[in-house]
């Protein structure tokens, strides 16, 4: 808040310096300004010669017209002259263009943007705090994300970005948080891959296991896309657990013809062959 009002006095100060400056450069018109007053005066002094032909008067006329006013400005240059009360204008200037600016960023402000700058940085301070500092802040952040959702209509993308970054760190509450979020106002816009990611989320948020929640997320990821890699390695994790081996295999053979990340594919293919191990003993 102080640095946008010190940012709004320096350039309302900067306003009022350069047009300060600007007409006190424009002070070069004052000789003009004068020989236009003294053409006026010596043509009104030659008219009032009654001896004079009107034919000599016209040719002095010219005359002082071409020696006084040969490098008179325009008319229009002529209005901008500097004046005793010219320091007046720049203030009045310099006033007004501090209200609008305060105007352009303080009303922005009021109608909550300082709150939203306050929730990112608060978020973002949570990105970069370790283990510990994560566990004293996360009923702030919970707050403070709740609330930024409820405020602002983020975008698709935003919102997956976010929920992205919580996974990277391993906060699957608050990227399941945001990824529920996403499905509940972009459901008809987001890839179907996003509910096999909210599955995903939701199973370690619960500590691996298929409670009701979980199953319920799983099995709509599954009508929307039934060959999701993701979605496929949930279920055969669930019947794994549920003591169906054979249905656990079948479906994780499935899950790795559908999976291009290498290191899925080996993750994969360790619990089939645990399978097999068990089936050997």
């Amino acid at each position: 808040m102080f640095y946008l009002l010190g940012l709004t006095i320096l350039m309302s100060l900067a306003i009022y310096v350069g047009t300060s400056f600007y007409i006190s450069n424009r002070s070069a018109y004052d000789r003009r300004e004068e020989n236009v007053e003294l053409f006026k005066k010596e043509k009104e002094n030659l008219k009032l010669n009654k001896s004079l032909p009107q034919e000599s008067l016209s040719l002095l006329v010219d005359e002082r017209e071409q020696i006084l006013l040969q490098d008179v400005p325009k008319e229009r240059d002529l209005i901008v002259l500097t004046k005793k009360d010219s320091l007046i204008r720049p203030i009045i200037f310099s006033f007004f263009s501090f209200l609008s600016i305060c105007g352009i960023y303080f009303q922005p402000l009021s109608m909550g943007s300082l709150k939203d700058l306050q929730t990112y940085q608060s978020i973002n301070g949570f990105f970069e705090a370790n283990k510990d500092e994560r566990e004293i802040k996360r009923s702030k952040i919970v707050e403070d994300l709740d609330s930024f959702l409820k405020r602002k209509e983020s975008t698709a993308s935003e919102l997956y970005f976010l929920s992205l970054k919580f996974k990277d760190i391993q906060e699957f509450s608050l990227n399941s948080r945001l990824l529920k979020q996403l499905i509940r106002e972009y459901s008809d816009e987001i890839p179907s891959d996003i509910y096999s990611e909210y599955a995903q989320s939701l199973f370690f948020q619960e500590g691996m296991k298929f409670s009701p929640l979980v199953i319920e997320a799983l099995n709509q990821a599954l009508s929307k896309s039934s060959e999701n890699p993701i979605a496929l390695t949930l279920k055969g994790i669930q019947y794994f657990q549920e003591g169906d081996n054979i249905l656990a295999k079948s479906t994780w053979e499935k899950a790795i013809e559908k999976t291009v990340n290498e290191e899925e594919k080996r993750s994969i293919k360790s619990a089939i062959d645990t399978i097999d191990a068990m089936k050997n003993q």
